[in-house]
């Protein structure tokens, strides 16, 4: 067998099987505790079903925790899009820029690599841009909405995003034009240097201009995923921390048992991969097979350095910088290819600082070395489309991952669609939902 042939994408199950039974089995099991696993638990349990959310360390404590929070339908931009394979190729290259590659080569990282070059072309970055503005459309809507229903911390301040050099910023008119285009309704202000300075005056006083997206959200994440936690425990779900899942197997009746390190296996109607980068070997597991590479991303949380009165993304060196309610600024950067579980590379973190600086001159206050680092991997497919939906060849198997940078933006839409996955299922067994 060629090394590759076990990581060609499996085919998917579109349909569920109808079945004759009608006893009311409806219990789910949500493979990870992150913000897509708990948004897709949290949908489902409000809907009558049973549901237990499997996590292998603690709820909330991964790649949700130390993000940048944005929820952002506007910057839906593929990183499969044309000439993006030469710039990660001079970053790499450089080791000083957004992207790194921090692993040694393997099969599957060269199975991934080889899809995204053939993702690359315009025809193919269009479609996944297409996919991607739908998949968006309404999310700030909708979080917004979650977030008065389970009251998280949110703000409704917009995106920031301020251009030192004219071309940047005459580049980005385009961009954002290709957004329109597919269908974004968000308010949209473009300044000049001097109105950029009177919406942040802690930004330097040398940029060019920058625009100002008014309906963008960001939301604090670990006050997000707690709230999503502290939701579905109320709607009846069940949590079960510091939980490993060693196997998916299928049952006769289109059920399956999900075993785990607790030795307490479970046996479901659907099961819900939202494990990140661990989705796709979890989903080997029942058969159905997927590409992701772990895209990791640092941030450091710090104290009130300085004042941001909105979230502001530093387009020129894809820095993000995002203000909290305790005065806290939380800055993070970076997409280093790395394998599962890799370190956190401190280094990394200071490039992040040392980019951002020009634009804000109060960080150069900043001493890393007396503030706490963290970073989280972001699975990435080849087309940076997320897989969300009936995956293998047998009923019931359902995958929620790949989201990259998009996260945030993405889970309640993802939550939604999962719901409407599972629940189309469970009619299809007899069982009642909402």
């Amino acid at each position: 067998m060629d090394a590759f042939d076990d990581l060609e994408a499996s085919p998917v199950n579109t349909e569920p099987s109808t079945t004759s039974e009608t006893q009311s089995r409806r219990h789910v099991a949500v493979i990870g505790g992150g913000v897509i696993g708990l948004s897709s638990a949290y949908r489902l349990a409000q809907s009558g079903l049973d549901v237990t959310v499997l996590e292998r360390d603690e709820i909330g404590q991964g790649a949700s925790w130390g993000n940048a929070g944005w929820i952002v339908p506007t910057l839906i931009q593929p990183f499969n899009s044309p000439g993006a394979a030469t710039d990660a190729f001079k970053t790499f290259v450089t080791r000083g820029g957004y992207a790194a590659l921090r692993q040694f080569p393997t099969p599957r990282l060269a199975a991934w690599g080889l899809s995204f070059l053939r993702h690359s072309g315009s025809s193919r970055s269009a479609a996944s841009m297409r996919t991607l503005a739908a998949m968006a459309h309404d999310t700030a809507e909708a979080t917004g909405q979650l977030a008065d229903e389970l009251d998280f911390e949110v703000h409704r301040t917009g995106l920031l995003i301020p251009f030192r050099s004219d071309e940047a910023l005459e580049g980005y008119t385009h961009t954002q034009a290709q957004v329109q285009e597919l269908g974004y309704e968000g308010r949209v202000e473009w300044l000049d240097s001097q109105q950029v300075a009177q919406r942040e005056p802690s930004l330097s006083d040398d940029l060019a201009g920058g625009v100002h997206l008014l309906d963008e959200l960001t939301v604090r994440p670990d006050s997000m995923t707690s709230a999503l936690a502290r939701g579905f425990r109320e709607a009846g779900g069940e949590l079960r921390e510091h939980t490993f899942v060693t196997g998916l197997d299928e049952e006769p009746g289109g059920r399956w048992t999900v075993a785990t390190t607790s030795g307490a296996d479970l046996l479901v109607d659907a099961v819900v991969v939202a494990a990140g980068e661990h989705s796709a070997s979890l989903l080997r597991k029942g058969r159905a097979r997927i590409l992701l590479q772990s895209g990791r991303g640092c941030s450091v949380t710090l104290p009130p350095v300085l004042t941001l009165n909105q979230a502001v993304k530093i387009a020129e060196v894809q820095v993000a910088c995002s203000p909290f309610d305790n005065g806290q600024v939380r800055v993070s950067g970076t997409f280093d290819l790395v394998g599962k579980d890799a370190p956190t590379n401190r280094s990394r973190m200071q490039h992040v600082l040392d980019a951002a600086t020009p634009y804000l001159p109060g960080l150069a206050e900043v001493d890393l070395d007396e503030h706490e680092v963290w970073s989280g991997a972001r699975p990435t497919t080849p087309d940076s489309v997320p897989v969300v939906g009936p995956v293998g060849p047998a009923p019931g198997l359902y995958a929620a991952t790949g989201h990259g940078t998009l996260g945030m933006t993405l889970a309640a839409g993802t939550a939604n669609t999962i719901h409407t996955h599972v629940t189309r299922l469970m009619r299809s067994r007899g069982v009642a939902t909402a």
